[in-house]
């Protein structure tokens, strides 16, 4: 049986794809207009996904506003609700962005804009897995992980953490291990990072 009542939370976090402050490592391979046109595509279709597969509430927390024509636009076609991220690094985002539903008893996962590929079943099993009580985490190849979900906000799963380095993932299941707080694994995903992940969007 459910542990909640109400149905697990899914957060997507993504920043204003405004040329030149958004999907940098794409460059120099391409320039910073369309790196920021491959951000807006990410952002949109990972808004749809999120909001044909998961079964709950769906937010798209933005950074540094709410204030754009993309995420205005979302708000009319899709079911999202909009949310402006915290200050401070990324891990204080994902930890203030989790707690402001966990403190209200609501299970809540947090995912980044970079798996639109994801399949809608993961995400199905993910808010599943939640609703029952457990936590999750999706892994990605390059050493991190694409979401994270929890019953309730640990901030030191989010804190001394290398953002964007190799080891994210197993920093944090090693916070995780000494705070005794026990993982679900989802699949192990790509995240669309550099020029040579764009063959991912390919297969959606």
């Amino acid at each position: 049986m459910p542990v909640n009542n109400r149905a697990p939370v899914l957060i997507l976090m993504a920043k204003c794809p405004v040329p030149g402050q958004v999907k940098t490592r794409l460059m120099p391979a391409m320039n910073a207009e369309r790196a920021a046109q491959v951000a807006t595509i990410l952002i949109e279709r990972s808004v749809r996904l999120a909001a044909g597969a998961w079964p709950g509430p769906v937010w798209l927390f933005a950074w540094p506003t709410v204030d754009h024509h993309l995420f205005r636009l979302l708000t009319q076609t899709t079911r999202i609700r909009l949310g402006v991220q915290s200050t401070g690094d990324l891990g204080e985002k994902m930890a203030n962005a989790i707690g402001k539903f966990t403190t209200q008893g609501i299970a809540t996962a947090v995912m980044g804009c970079d798996v639109p590929h994801c399949p809608p079943d993961t995400l199905r099993l993910a808010s599943e897995l939640l609703e029952h009580g457990n936590n999750v985490i999706g892994p990605s190849m390059d050493g991190g992980y694409y979401l994270v979900g929890l019953q309730k906000c640990r901030y030191e799963l989010f804190t001394d953490i290398k953002w964007g380095s190799n080891d994210v993932l197993q920093a944090t299941l090693a916070a995780a291990g000494r705070a005794g707080i026990e993982f679900t694994r989802l699949q192990v995903l790509q995240d669309i990072d550099r020029y040579k992940d764009l063959k991912h969007l390919s297969h959606i």
